[in-house]
């Protein structure tokens, strides 16, 4: 019996985490998307300068869905 309510602690709590990942990957995701559509785009030097800190953002989001990917498979 103590098995089974530790297997089912376990997957409670994969499940809240699995959970807070994907939240918090859908605000990553809008957030870079957000601050993409509020750029600005210098036309005399080609650049497009982005506010913030886009590629913390960029490479949290890969993080995170690399964690995804490992804990659902």
């Amino acid at each position: 019996m103590q098995t089974l309510i530790q297997k089912l602690k376990k997957k409670r709590r994969k499940a809240e985490h699995v959970r807070y990942l994907e939240n918090r990957i859908s605000n990553l995701h809008n957030e870079i998307v957000g601050a993409s559509f509020n750029s600005e785009y210098s036309l005399n030097k080609n650049i497009t300068v982005l506010h913030g800190n886009i590629e913390n953002k960029a490479k949290l989001l890969k993080k995170y869905n690399r964690r995804l990917k490992i804990l659902i498979y």
